[in-house]
């Protein structure tokens, strides 16, 4: 399994917040986004909680759905989040997946 492809109508300033997410986290967040619970997940981020109240139903849902395929990409690879795999921000050399990641979100 590949990086799941994130879907084109999830802004980018989100897409950015995923990378340090554990798989536990990510499914509380896609819970929280497909509103099956209404109470944010603790350790997710303040500007990923008011940036869901701004976005529409279809939206919501293609961020449940990326957190969830994120979820279980990471857990095949008992990864505790995505900068765990690719390298995180800090890293002196940028390894290829990180590359392709900023790639595919056009950055």
């Amino acid at each position: 399994m590949t990086v799941p492809e994130p879907s084109d109508s999830i802004p980018d300033f989100l897409l950015e917040q995923f990378g340090d997410l554990s798989p536990e986290l990510l499914r509380d967040v896609g819970d929280y986004a497909r509103k099956d619970t209404y109470i944010a997940p603790d350790g997710m981020p303040d500007s990923m909680k008011e940036s869901f109240a701004l976005q529409d139903d279809d939206t919501l849902a293609a961020i449940a759905d990326y957190a969830d395929e994120l979820a279980v990409f990471l857990e095949e690879r008992d990864a505790d989040s995505l900068e765990a795999i690719t390298g995180g921000p800090n890293d002196e050399e940028e390894k290829w997946g990180h590359k392709r990641i900023l790639e595919w979100h056009g950055g």
